[in-house]
């Protein structure tokens, strides 16, 4: 099966080179075609990972190399999504990069022999793993679309039009899609605190445990949490909105690597 991971891997390498060519010469039909590539690699990637389940019997996602392969095809879900949703041509350059690179890092250290913890064979992992990073791959979304509306008001204040103006989505553009992948990633956030929290019982007795990544996720779900109030009472929307969707995916980024460390989540 390591040919199909590898194929999407090909698949979305090419899908990024063009979709730096579509976004360098301005070209609708470089876009085009790494869209098709792009999704042609999704299409392998989920293959991959069906026949992994089969193959192990249980849902393949129970190591780093695994967590890392599902997190890139949760990020190129998304970013197909947020694609056909918005129509934004810039936006393979800026999330396509991450996605080829959770791959080769996830073929690096891949484990062909891997044994499953016995903590992992429940079935809550189903549901709790799959909104969790799915909620991490919206949060990049939000990260992205705050760092396109910042370099984009910048370009707008300072009133020199340059190559990124002319390639960027408009700042209404850009906070649209901030807005959609900020509640996205917030629902999908709560349901993984919650589901996580009934899983603990299941497994150590207790709801929650204050166990590093438990603790991780609980602080980043409270800044995405402040964000979402004061977006709705229309006190922080654009610029302001912007620095705190980074300041949020920072904390998502330590919540999803704080297991490699200690805890009660080391065997991801």
């Amino acid at each position: 099966m390591g040919w199909i991971l590898q194929g999407a891997l090909a698949l979305y390498a090419v899908g990024l080179l063009l979709s730096l060519v579509g976004f360098y010469r301005k070209r609708q039909l470089f876009i085009t075609i790494a869209l098709a590539l792009v999704g042609c690699g999704f299409i392998a990637h989920t293959v991959f990972l069906t026949l992994l389940g089969f193959q192990r019997r249980h849902f393949p996602i129970t190591s780093l190399p695994d967590s890392l392969c599902f997190l890139a095809w949760s990020l190129t879900l998304t970013f197909i999504a947020a694609y056909f949703r918005y129509k934004i041509n810039a936006l393979g350059a800026f999330v396509l990069p991450l996605v080829s690179a959770l791959m080769v890092l996830s073929g690096t250290v891949w484990e062909e022999n891997h044994a499953i913890p016995p903590l992992l064979r429940s079935r809550w992992i189903y549901f709790h793993t799959s909104v969790a990073f799915l909620a991490y791959a919206a949060f990049f979304l939000t990260f992205v679309s705050g760092v396109l509306y910042l370099i984009q008001e910048n370009e707008l204040k300072s009133k020199n039009f340059r190559f990124l103006y002319f390639r960027l989505p408009s700042l209404q553009v850009c906070d649209e899609l901030l807005r959609f992948s900020l509640f996205a990633g917030f629902i999908l956030m709560s349901l993984t605190i919650v589901t996580g929290a009934f899983w603990a019982q299941q497994a150590w007795g207790r709801f929650w445990s204050w166990d590093p990544k438990e603790t991780a996720s609980l602080m980043t779900w409270g800044i995405y949490l402040v964000l979402i109030h004061y977006r709705l009472s229309a006190r922080w929307r654009g610029r302001r909105a912007a620095y705190i969707s980074i300041v949020g995916f920072v904390s998502a980024v330590l919540t999803f690597s704080i297991s490699l460390f200690k805890g009660l989540h080391t065997y991801l």
